[in-house]
């Protein structure tokens, strides 16, 4: 099959944006007065109190502080003002807000056509002091004994407040700060082993005052004191409202609390007014291994040329084996860290697999070498367990992830210490690692949030794992029918199991990220397993989402993982022991097929061994290579055909076509037979993009163009209130035939983020798919996916449309501020393919009217 080079449209026409409707809303009913004044009258008593409490505790130190709380308020609905009324109340200090959409119905809140459904609000989160929490229940009391009563100016939104929209008042308590963290089975095993101290992670509401962040950090250090400990570091970041700490405190302080109690809560650390969240550290981990001797020879290698040129993508990973026959004179290492003093050869694992896949793919697809240098800089080292053996590889104890990141980005485009910028050429960063510690709930994590500024901050796109979850997998299948499942019987039952399970499988930090691209695995590899009769293959094909991959959606129901890749084949096996009434599945740890190949150190740290594994990491890995192919080709573009592609416009246009190749395939028709029910039916395509994304990406599909189908890439800057129009020229051999036809419309950018206000977005870009030509939208949901910084629309049809030569469908991207005034103009990439299945050749027709401006009769047909 002939194949052709990548179309540039002309500059688009400038135009004003569409106006967006409104979505009209479902009505809900809501308590009366009486009601709302009998329910949260408690709720206030218990603010006064829990005030009274924490004045008391202050009294026993000598800094001076004045008694504050955090306040979590939960609305139905969102509250028209309320920010503005707050910031008149003096002692109220706004911290955030997040949206809701899960929401339990109760309390006389109910959707009126469907009692039982979800509802949507807001959460606010508020700091205030005794005076302002006074005012704050005077207001209520006021309200409470007459709804009517007038408000003083700007408060009205108080009584709206109180009347039709607040569902629940209480603190930010100590079991908000541990939640889902993982810190008491942490502390529980260092106590069991021994361990001196106990180190923890600490993130700050973030002050805006200086003095106050400075009083929050001495009362965090006074507490940490008391029990024996110490801070080692702190890090405050105003661009993303962060203020992090790191400490440490004696094991024996908590092993004698955790053996008087069944909760953390009562932990005088947890009860500091100021702290967010508490975390373990060294989450950022990865498992070695179990048997690091299973290796193979790396056999002979094809001589290939070494790779010339800056790099364009960089990897923040553990230090690679640099002098392994995949790796040698392909990695440009910098260690400003010194962290390779920690690693032995045989413990760079991670690095080494993930650098083998970015500079040669799955070693068993035989693919070319990259012809760039890949960047690496060590972020994680070797960490031992308590008995002295490597276990895994992890961001040290000692530094907190926020700032080390922020000085590893920071150090690629910024002069540091007297040296220049060390690699400013990298527009792709490579993040194979998650926290486990932190899975996405509700709020961003630090890490997302550093992310997103950074890659608006140096237009750099980073590409994350989606994070990986090897829990057991209990079927809803007895243990004693099991052996009895078809193939596809065993399928669906997996499938149906992880969808269950989706609470305990969700995207790790800092998978959430807005800019960045989240990669999630695809069951599918390479290899050739050999038959072993107690491995269980879970699926019937492959590409669809692996048994570990995590799970969406994103924050505020974005669409993510946003695409799958090939994270490597894992096989399953029966839980050994299981004494449960259902069979259990549990993941197999091993170094041979199935899986990807890439190059490891072994046992012995040699430098031509191979093995096997499998992960969302390795499918991130696989996506940069991609990042890096298709910079190659736009510098084709550039070079070759004369393409005036300016180089600002890299980044977003890597990032959209990266998931331009991306489709469903058939791989809705299983999920809808495995999950589709009557409750999720009407939203089921927005339901099931939390497990694929925008689907498999084929990015071998935007390399290039074919005699029947024909690529179109555009670019440009709008700022808000602006669209730009671009011009697809219909093929006239398309012209009222019943030929099958598919469109695919993608559009990326990066934005500016808000990381206090719930959109958290500032730009939002869109474009309406609709069309006569090509109509009909067969994959993700039209309101899912303009919730993030992609929107990808993959359509389809094949009724004859009657169109005239030079008719052409108008492509109409628009720009609105979401969630604050845009700074300024935002880069945006588009790509565009409209393909046949028949052998009609329209690549020459498309660019024969893209630069020639033929006589328009009809002018669109959208």
């Amino acid at each position: 099959m002939a194949e052709h080079p990548l179309l540039i449209f002309p500059a688009p026409l400038r135009s004003e944006r569409l106006k967006r409707l409104g979505s009209g809303g479902r009505k809900v009913k809501l308590p009366d007065a009486q009601q709302q004044a009998s329910r949260l009258a408690p709720q206030f008593q218990r603010l006064q109190e829990a005030m009274e409490k924490q004045r008391l505790i202050l009294q026993s130190t000598s800094l001076g502080i004045q008694p504050e709380q955090t306040l979590v308020l939960e609305t139905v609905g969102s509250v028209e003002r309320f920010i503005n009324a707050v910031k008149k109340i003096s002692g109220l200090e706004w911290l955030g807000e997040l949206e809701l959409t899960d929401i339990d119905p109760g309390d006389g809140f109910e959707d009126e056509r469907d009692p039982d459904k979800k509802l949507t609000g807001q959460l606010f989160l508020i700091m205030t002091d005794q005076r302002a929490l006074d005012e704050l229940l005077s207001l209520f009391n006021k309200w409470r004994e007459d709804p009517e009563a007038p408000f003083p100016k700007g408060l009205a939104p108080m009584k709206d407040l109180f009347r039709y929209h607040l569902r629940t008042i209480r603190p930010w308590d100590a079991q908000d700060r541990i939640r889902d963290t993982g810190l008491w089975e942490d502390w529980k095993e260092r106590i069991e082993h021994g361990q001196e101290t106990v180190p923890f992670e600490v993130e700050l509401w973030y002050r805006n005052d200086p003095n106050r962040r400075q009083k929050a950090n001495a009362y965090l250090e006074n507490v940490v004191q008391t029990l024996g400990g110490e801070i080692t570091s702190q890090c405050v970041i105003p661009e993303i409202a962060y203020h992090g700490v790191l400490g440490r405190i004696p094991i024996k302080e908590v092993s004698q609390f955790l053996s008087q109690v069944d909760t953390l809560a009562d932990f005088r650390l947890f009860q500091c007014e100021d702290i967010m969240y508490v975390h373990p550290v060294g989450q950022c981990a990865i498992r070695m291994p179990e048997d690091m001797n299973e290796t193979q020879h790396i056999g002979e290698l094809v001589d290939s040329v070494l790779p010339r040129g800056e790099p364009i993508v960089a990897l923040f990973d553990g230090l690679p084996l640099t002098k392994h026959r995949l790796l040698d004179g392909r990695l440009i290492v910098d260690d400003p860290d010194g962290f390779e003093s920690a690693y032995q050869a045989k413990e760079r694992v991670h690095g080494t697999a993930m650098a083998s896949l970015i500079c040669h793919g799955d070693l068993n697809d035989h693919e070319a070498p990259m012809e760039r240098p890949v960047y690496v800089r060590p972020i994680m080292q070797p960490r031992r367990g308590f008995d002295g053996r490597f276990t895994e590889e992890a961001i040290p104890e000692g530094i907190l992830p926020i700032d080390l990141i922020h000085r590893a980005v920071r150090r690629l485009y910024e002069s540091d210490g007297g040296e220049g910028p060390v690699a400013p050429s990298v527009r792709v960063i490579n993040l194979s690692i998650g926290d486990r510690s932190k899975p996405l709930d509700r709020m961003m994590s630090a890490w997302a949030r550093l992310l997103d500024w950074l890659s608006w901050k140096y237009n750099i796109l980073f590409v994350v794992s989606a994070g990986n979850h090897p829990h057991d997998i209990e079927l809803d299948v007895p243990r004693t029918h099991f052996p009895n499942l078809t193939a596809d019987e065993r399928e669906k039952a997996v499938i149906k199991a992880l969808a269950l399970n989706t609470r305990h499988r969700r995207l790790l930090s800092p998978a959430e990220t807005i800019n960045g691209l989240t990669i999630g695995s695809a069951h599918a590899d390479a290899s050739s397993p050999s038959q072993n009769f107690n491995l269980i293959d879970p699926f019937t094909r492959m590409n669809i989402p692996s048994v570990y991959s995590a799970h969406g959606p994103g924050y505020r129901r974005s669409i993510k993982p946003d695409i799958l890749l090939p994270g490597g084949r894992q096989f399953l096996q029966e839980k050994l022991g299981n004494t449960h009434r259902n069979a259990v599945l549990e993941t197999t740890s091993f170094v041979s097929p199935p899986g990807q190949c890439v190059a490891a150190p072994g046992a012995q740290g040699r430098l031509d061994r191979t093995w096997y594994m499998r992960g969302t990491s390795n499918a991130a890995a696989l996506a940069s290579r991609w990042a890096n192919r298709l910079y190659e080709v736009l510098e084709q573009l550039r070079k070759e055909f004369g393409a005036q592609i300016p180089s600002e416009y890299d980044t977003v246009l890597i990032k959209t076509l990266l998931v331009h190749g991306a489709d469903w395939v058939d791989i809705r028709t299983l999920y809808e037979s495995c999950l589709r029910n009557p409750q999720n039916s009407r939203t089921f395509r927005e339901y099931v993009t939390r497990f694929i994304g925008y689907g498999f990406a084929d990015v071998t599909k935007v390399l290039a163009c074919t005699d029947q189908r024909v690529t179109i890439v555009g670019f440009g800057k709008l700022e808000d209130g602006q669209a730009d129009e671009f011009r697809l020229p219909l093929p006239p051999s398309l012209s009222a035939r019943n030929v099958k036809r598919r469109l695919t419309i993608t559009l990326a950018w990066l934005t500016p983020v808000n990381s206090r206000h719930h959109r958290y977005r500032i730009a939002h870009l869109w474009f309406d798919p609709k069309n006569i030509v090509v109509p009909d939208r067969i994959d993700a949901d039209g309101r899912a996916v303009q919730r993030g910084t992609v929107q990808h629309e993959v359509l389809e049809g094949e009724q004859a449309a009657d169109f005239q030569d030079g008719d052409a469908i108008v492509i109409k991207v628009n720009c609105r501020a979401d969630a604050g005034d845009i700074p300024e103009s935002i880069r945006y990439g588009l790509a565009v393919t409209l393909e046949v299945a028949e052998d009609i050749a329209i690549y020459q027709e498309v660019r024969e009217r893209l630069y020639i401006r033929i006589p328009v009769h009809g002018g669109s047909t959208t």
